[in-house]
C-alpha cells in the first residue's frame, strides 16, 4: 500500500557545533585579554586566565547560541515542501517450528 504526503524539507545547523565553537572561542579571547591587562601580582597569571576563562566560555557559548538561533530564522525561510511516497509493507510472521521444552531444576539444556 502507497501513501501520498507532503512534508517540509530544509536545512538546519546543528546547535552544539555553534555552541561549542561560540565557547571555545570565547576562551581564545579570554587568553588575549589576559595577556594584554597587567595583572594583580598576588594572583598568578594562571589563576587570572581561569577567572576571566570562565567569563569567556560563558560568554561566548550564549553568543554562539544565539548565533545558532539566527542561522536557523534564516535557513528555515528556504524551506520546500515536497511530495513523499510511503510504502508500508506487511511481512507475514512465521509460527515456530518447535517449542522449545523448559528446564527443570538438575536438568541440563544441552543434550
Amino acid at each position: 500500500m502507497v501513501e501520498r504526503d507532503e512534508v517540509t524539507v530544509r536545512r538546519a545547523p546543528k546547535v552544539p557545533v555553534f555552541l561549542i565553537m561560540g565557547a571555545a572561542l570565547g576562551v581564545v579571547v579570554s587568553l588575549i585579554v589576559t595577556s594584554l591587562f597587567p595583572f594583580d601580582s598576588g594572583e598568578g597569571v594562571a589563576q587570572t586566565y581561569g577567572y576571566i576563562s570562565l567569563w569567556g566560555l560563558t560568554i561566548g557559548g550564549a553568543v554562539g547560541c544565539v548565533v545558532a538561533i539566527i542561522a536557523e530564522r534564516v535557513t528555515s525561510r528556504g524551506a520546500k515542501r515536497v511530495q513523499v511516497e510511503r510504502e508500508r509493507l506487511e511481512v507475514p510472521v512465521a509460527e515456530p517450528d518447535a517449542v522449545p521444552r523448559q528446564v527443570t531444576d538438575g536438568e541440563s539444556d544441552r543434550a
